[in-house]
């Protein structure tokens, strides 16, 4: 950012997720389409890449971004813990985690363990048929009857049911993972960035990774890194060949192999190691349904500003155990005055 701002900005850049097309509206990174024409075929880009991770490092009709690795979160599970509480497979479905996460809770274990951070929320918005913001109207969605039930049915596994431990403010994103390495906890929503940490951590823990819960539909979010080439910089044909080196297959093939992450290649799905190791094949299975929440609003221009309303909105249900009801029509406003305004 600080390079950005200084016009000294590097031949190549990295960004944490959805940075490219904001960067983009300003200006501020070079098109790629005509290194795309160029090579797009022998690299096999856009066809061989999920087609989101595409749309979401393009504007109109032009490619400023490409995806170097995808990731999504779904639902990872102590299978040890489940079947002490009599279950031989993981819930596919909310009523099911509902009665799983009751079960395995007991002493100092608990069935689940949410992530404080906004992002993970999602999974249960998606998954009851919500999406953050409609281009129609120029409003957000979240105050729909789905919306505000999703977040309270997080809510009352943690405060009614007792079932989910509580999130703590400003608690980092690796808690559930911790308390999950640890045997503390039977479920958590997580992604392929925990797989080594987990290993590591616990070589002995007896886990695995299911699909994706249903409710209304069957989905989670999706996120990971894109490169992109700054539009000042002095070496735009070498950034590009060293881009086209890091996103190559047998690339992406050796950096799961060492650190467990997911891949935006379709060939890299379906390549046969891959779909060999029973948790990365697993979560590249999940990548198909997986969804970019706030694609459409990052196009506003004004997704950062509503992103930290919505993130207090959400503390303020699960942490605080303020009623859905109450607490997401009065986001919905707030965030619909800012995207009402010049």
């Amino acid at each position: 950012m600080a390079d950005f701002a200084a016009k000294n900005s590097p031949d190549l850049a990295a960004e944490p997720g959805g940075w490219v097309q904001e960067f983009g509206q300003q200006g501020l990174l070079r098109s790629l389409n005509d290194f795309v024409e160029q090579d797009g075929k022998a690299i096999g880009y856009p066809d061989d890449w999920q087609a989101y991770s595409v749309e979401r490092n393009k504007l109109g009709d032009q490619y400023y971004g490409v995806q170097i690795h995808l990731t999504c979160a779904t639902l990872v599970y102590n299978v040890d813990m489940l079947k002490a509480a009599g279950f031989n497979a993981p819930p596919t479905t909310w009523e099911e985690f509902r009665k799983v996460a009751k079960a395995t809770t007991g002493g100092a274990r608990f069935g689940f363990a949410p992530n404080p951070s906004i992002g993970y929320y999602w999974s249960w918005f998606l998954q009851n048929g919500v999406s953050y913001y409609d281009a129609k109207t120029n409003k957000v969605n979240l105050d729909s009857p789905e919306a505000i039930e999703a977040i309270q049915f997080l809510s009352d596994l943690i405060h009614k049911e007792k079932a989910a431990t509580k999130p703590v403010v400003g608690a980092d994103y690796e808690g559930p993972q911790k308390l999950f390495t640890a045997n503390r906890v039977a479920m958590i929503i997580t992604g392929p960035w925990d797989v080594k940490p987990i290993r590591s951590g616990n070589p002995k823990l007896n886990w695995a990774v299911a699909p994706s819960l249903k409710h209304k539909a069957q989905a989670t979010f999706a996120g990971g890194v894109s490169l992109m080439i700054p539009k000042n910089a002095k070496h735009p044909t070498e950034a590009w060949d060293l881009l086209k080196r890091l996103v190559a297959l047998d690339t992406e093939l050796a950096a799961t192999k060492e650190a467990g992450m997911t891949m935006p290649r379709k060939s890299w799905a379906e390549n046969p190691e891959v779909q060999a190791d029973p948790v990365i094949g697993s979560f590249g299975k999940c990548l198909p349904y997986a969804q970019d929440t706030n694609a459409a609003l990052r196009l506003t221009g004004k997704h950062a500003r509503i992103d930290k309303l919505l993130q207090s909105a959400l503390e303020e249900i699960v942490f605080n155990q303020m009623p859905a009801a109450e607490v997401m029509p009065k986001f919905a406003a707030e965030a619909n005055a800012i995207l009402a305004s010049k």
